[in-house]
């Protein structure tokens, strides 16, 4: 069953208490600064972080090209809501991001690997992974033309459905 499923007021508590999860992981995760998208596309010169490609203000949300604030270090891995851990993206590179960040470390890689281990199902694929290959594809993955071209895939789904 998915929440599409579940009633309009099933939908909205449920929607409710993921917002009260995530506000109660920010505060828990450090300070917390009030901003805007303006200001922090400003900052940016609105360019997105993503696929490196100008962001327009004239579009509105649900627009994949509307302007979105995407947290560089993911708010469920510990990132703060402050201005140093933010920056303008387009909504459809942002929620193609989702929570995926790009490994910069061979220190992260092993992280990671560790929590695959601990997973029973997933053990023997994690003891054939090599910290430097797993940077190296992490890296491969997050690419300004990758952003780009999911983009522009969504743009092209949004008109066609005529929104």
């Amino acid at each position: 069953m998915t929440s599409a499923d579940l009633p309009e007021s099933c939908r909205s508590d449920s929607k409710r208490a993921q917002n009260q999860r995530r506000r109660e992981r920010m505060r828990s995760n450090g300070s917390v600064e009030r901003y805007t998208a303006k200001e922090i596309g400003a900052r940016d010169g609105w360019v997105c972080g993503l696929c490196q490609d100008p962001v327009d203000q004239a579009y509105q949300h649900p627009d994949p090209r509307s302007p979105s604030i995407d947290h560089v270090r993911c708010i469920a891995a510990g990132g703060t809501d402050t201005r140093d851990n933010v920056r303008l993206t387009h909504w459809g590179c942002n929620h193609e991001r989702n929570a995926s960040t790009p490994l910069g470390t061979v220190e992260e890689a092993e992280t990671q690997r560790a929590v695959l281990l601990r997973i029973p199902a997933l053990r023997a694929y994690a003891e054939s992974l090599r910290a430097e290959d797993m940077v190296r594809r992490s890296q491969a993955f997050h690419t300004p033309e990758r952003y780009r071209a999911k983009l522009a895939r969504r743009v092209e789904r949004y008109e066609r459905e005529g929104r």
